[in-house]
């Protein structure tokens, strides 16, 4: 199974993806990068990309695009285990504050894929939101 994963969340559901990516070693940092539709801020959704955490490779959603004829189509997904997620961010010291209901909302909202980043973000109309230099 491949760690590899590229995240993208909605700002919206990003506190508590950061939380739960946090949960295991290797997740706390994730999902600091901005994006928007135009590179421009603010950022409306935020990515990583790379190897993650078993705890979320296990147990998230992650979707399979394909493009047929020009355009992505979705040929696959996996729901993810929201249970399994929640169950562990009771269990850390301290408790994640959240709902069984919120990582359901998290996990329809996000775009979870073994993609490239670059691919995912053409896909999505996303680009890095880039800084202002004065």
């Amino acid at each position: 199974m491949s760690l590899f994963r590229t995240i993208i969340c909605p700002d919206a559901n990003v506190d508590l993806a950061r939380q739960l990516c946090a949960l295991e070693a290797g997740g706390a940092g994730m999902l600091i990068s901005g994006l928007s539709a135009d590179g421009a801020a603010p950022a409306t959704h935020y990515i990583s990309s790379g190897e993650c955490p078993p705890l979320i490779v296990q147990f998230c959603p992650v979707q399979t695009w394909e493009q047929q004829d020009g355009v992505w189509v979705m040929t696959g997904s996996t729901p993810g285990d929201a249970q399994a997620v929640y169950d562990a961010a009771q269990a850390a010291e301290p408790p994640v504050q959240c709902t069984l209901a919120e990582i359901a909302v998290l996990f329809a909202s996000a775009d979870i894929t073994e993609q490239d980043p670059w691919v995912a973000l053409g896909r999505l109309g996303l680009q890095l939101v880039q800084e202002s230099m004065a």
